[in-house]
């Protein structure tokens, strides 16, 4: 697949820039509501909103708890649950701001693949229009 340009290189956060050339898909501008588990060892939780998802990671808004780069949490979409890691956290007074960068670390569990489907059916019927 198209390697994503969703993190542009003004973005003032470099290590948002070097993921988007690592991207392996490009990423779909879909949100949906995720609970983020930022403790894997605790069952808290806080509900946050998606900017951007493909089926290996996603860009999201920043939940209070996803302190660095490297850090593990879970993400769910309804009874889905999978493992991501941060890749990248927007630095204050930049355009990504308050946002994160996630990329899966269980490729095989895709938690939207049904909103991923459904957005690419919507796409795919506007084209043959």
């Amino acid at each position: 697949m198209a390697t994503n340009q969703g993190v542009p290189a003004k973005a003032g956060i470099s290590s948002a820039t070097a993921a988007a050339k690592d991207r392996k898909e490009r990423r779909l501008p879909i949100a949906v509501r995720v609970k983020v588990f930022p403790d894997v060892e605790s069952p808290d939780s806080q509900t946050c909103v998606t900017y951007e998802i493909s089926t290996f990671g996603a860009r999201l808004v920043a939940p209070s708890g996803v302190r660095v780069e490297g850090q593990i949490v879970y993400l769910q979409r309804h009874s889905r649950r999978a493992k991501y890691k941060v890749i990248w956290i927007g630095k204050p007074g930049t355009k990504h701001a308050d946002q994160v960068g996630v990329e899966c670390m269980e490729p095989n569990n895709v938690i939207w693949e049904q909103d991923i489907r459904t957005r690419l059916q919507q796409a795919a019927f506007v084209e043959d229009e």
